[in-house]
């Protein structure tokens, strides 16, 4: 997946591509950095209307691209220092959107997949039920 991301840029269309390689994952923008393992302040969230040119010092346009392969922190680090964006990536639990933190080792992909896992509507619940083993 490549981002070419500008000024006119808005950061809803790079949630969206990320979305569309990546279903259960999403990207959410903050203002403050955030050490490994470590979750984002909701409170310090850029909304997702904001242009690239409304939050960024540096006015440059930036080919960005994302392999399956890299991990959580290696994205949130090439959107660091690239573009000097903080992001969180968030995966999908169930209904809801939960930052990845604890996972920032894992891949994309893997991190997709688990996402997947957790919000299948078919995953089979745990029986109670005691089975009896007829030994003939």
């Amino acid at each position: 997946m490549h981002f070419e991301i500008n000024d006119n840029t808005v950061l809803a269309d790079i949630q969206r591509t990320f979305k569309n390689h990546y279903p259960y994952l999403s990207i959410s923008f903050y203002r403050k950095q955030h050490k490994k393992y470590e979750s984002s302040n909701v409170t310090d969230r850029i909304p997702l209307s904001k242009k690239i040119s409304e939050i960024r010092k540096t006015h440059i346009s930036t080919l960005i691209e994302i392999l399956p392969t890299y991990s959580v922190i290696q994205v949130e680090k090439e959107f660091q220092e690239r573009l000097g964006l903080t992001i969180q990536i968030l995966k999908k639990e169930k209904d809801k959107w939960e930052q990845s933190t604890g996972l920032d080792n894992l891949s994309l992909k893997d991190l997709n997949i688990l996402g997947q896992n957790s919000s299948d509507e078919f995953v089979m619940e745990d029986d109670d039920e005691k089975f009896e083993i007829n030994e003939e």
